[in-house]
């Protein structure tokens, strides 16, 4: 059978990162190369957005798509267009968002919904499509039917991701040299685990897996890892370092293969601190920057978060990766009661703190599935998807939202003056690359945004339509 795996764009509304980074579909990638007696094509809609002609000349028998929040809409479209396009077609959704929220995917144009760890349920499905057969008996799904959704039996969590194939990086050849993350390009990804077993009220990634951590066996991430052309790695991880033991591990192989590359990865303060030596070893192994959520400057707004972490911890953090030569991408969340003053500390803080290279200034975001949102559901102003990008203010704030966006602005023009200066990205080594054009058009573009986004707070949901090859140009941002 023809299968053709679909990266949905995100949407029109959302800002933020989509604007300053692309990024292989790393999901649809392992998908894909979990059918392989199939012929198996991906479209990544955020650089091509010519789903009509891709459905014209590859005539699939079954279209799927992963979704992340913001691209909720864009999902539907990409499902209703492949059903319009040939009613035959079976199409099928998954993904972190479908899996948190299935009930925003009850459409009649979408034949099954996946949830949760996806590799399994779609081997099930391709292959009961093949013998024309029921989907009823397979565990972990959604089915849209006469308006309403009927649950199969629950997958239960894999204890590690080792039953999954390497992803097949081929599906992406023809984008490979266009993908980037900020600064750095090419760029690859990769996974080594996923979930988080803390609980922080803010945070989808531990719902998706129960607040279970599971991992890859590092010989098989090595494995994977050789086989990487690039010299930038993302890890995609919640959290890698959760188990230290398996990390130490994996540096040991990564080491004795004589594997060089660069890397980016996630880690909690606390870890950092409890594991200094390991951290050592991985800067000297290639970790360059670690992403680490600071929250906040003050143990007050920590505490409201349940991060159980405070500022002395986060401190001792700093410290330890500054020693270590590594610089820090920190998260802070931006609170509803701020006024500049708190956005005033959180930069004097970052600029008496070289080690922070990058900065993310988060608005306080109820993502749907989350604790947070439970708690703030009366609160949120808008259900359009588009606007939960981790950019927009989602629950009303003390000052004005147009005063809130205007001090985004103006402080994230400082976080941007200063990783030049720290990074030194004025260096050939940056400055040539050739995405930065792209990189500094989206940041623009991100400012200009910003200038109208208390507007779209009200924005109604839109209705769902195809992109029909008339609409698909105009499709991505």
């Amino acid at each position: 059978m023809k299968i053709l795996l679909v990266n949905p764009p995100s949407g029109e509304l959302t800002m933020g990162l989509k604007h300053l980074s692309k990024v292989e579909p790393l999901g649809l990638e392992i998908i894909g190369a979990a059918v392989p007696d199939h012929q198996v094509e991906l479209l990544d809609m955020e650089l091509d957005t010519d789903l009509a002609g891709t459905l014209e000349r590859f005539q699939p028998d079954i279209v799927g798509a992963s979704s992340q929040i913001v691209q909720t809409y864009t999902a539907h479209q990409v499902m209703k267009t492949a059903k319009d396009f040939n009613p035959k077609v079976l199409t099928v959704i998954g993904g972190h968002h479908a899996t948190l929220c299935p009930q925003d995917f009850n459409a009649p144009y979408i034949d099954a919904i996946v949830l949760g760890e996806g590799v399994p349920a779609f081997q099930e499905i391709v292959e009961r499509r093949r013998q024309q057969r029921s989907f009823a008996d397979i565990a972990g799904l959604a089915l849209p039917v006469n308006g309403a959704l009927s649950l199969t039996q629950s997958r239960p969590l894999p204890r590690s991701l080792d039953h999954q194939p390497f992803p097949n990086r081929s599906l992406t050849a023809a984008y490979r040299s266009r993908y980037y993350y900020l600064f750095e390009s090419p760029v690859a990804s990769i996974q080594t685990s996923m979930g988080c077993t803390f609980p922080c009220n803010f945070c989808s990634c531990q719902k998706f897996t129960g607040r279970h951590f599971i991992a890859r066996s590092p010989e098989l991430i090595v494995e994977d890892l050789s086989s990487i052309r690039e010299e930038f790695v993302l890890f995609c991880d919640d959290h890698s370092f959760i188990d230290v033991r398996r990390m130490e591990k994996l540096h040991d192989l990564i080491r004795q293969r004589g594997i060089r590359k660069h890397y980016f990865v996630y880690s909690r303060a606390d870890c950092v601190v409890q594991n200094p030596e390991l951290f050592e070893k991985w800067a000297r192994l290639g970790v360059e920057i670690v992403m680490t959520g600071l929250e906040a400057v003050d143990d007050g707004d920590m505490s409201s978060l349940n991060k159980r972490s405070n500022v002395e911890i986060n401190e001792r953090a700093l410290e330890i990766l500054h020693r270590c030569g590594v610089g820090v991408s920190a998260g802070f969340v931006v609170l509803p009661d701020f006024t500049e003053k708190d956005f005033e500390r959180i930069d004097k803080y970052v600029e008496a703190r070289p080690v922070i290279v990058l900065t993310e200034l988060t608005p306080l975001t109820p993502l749907p599935g989350t604790d947070l949102y439970r708690e703030q559901q009366d609160n949120v102003l808008t259900e359009h998807r588009e606007i939960y990008d981790l950019a927009h203010f989602i629950v009303p704030t003390a000052l004005p939202q147009e005063e809130m966006y205007r001090l985004l602005r103006k402080y994230y023009w400082r976080v941007v003056w200063r990783a030049i200066r720290r990074l030194r990205l004025y260096r050939p080594r940056y400055a040539l690359k050739p995405h930065i054009f792209k990189l500094i058009l989206g940041a623009l573009r991100v400012a200009l945004m910003m200038r109208r986004a208390h507007e779209k707070t009200h924005v109604p949901v839109p209705e769902v339509q195809a992109l029909h090859p008339a609409e698909a140009s105009t499709a991505v941002s």
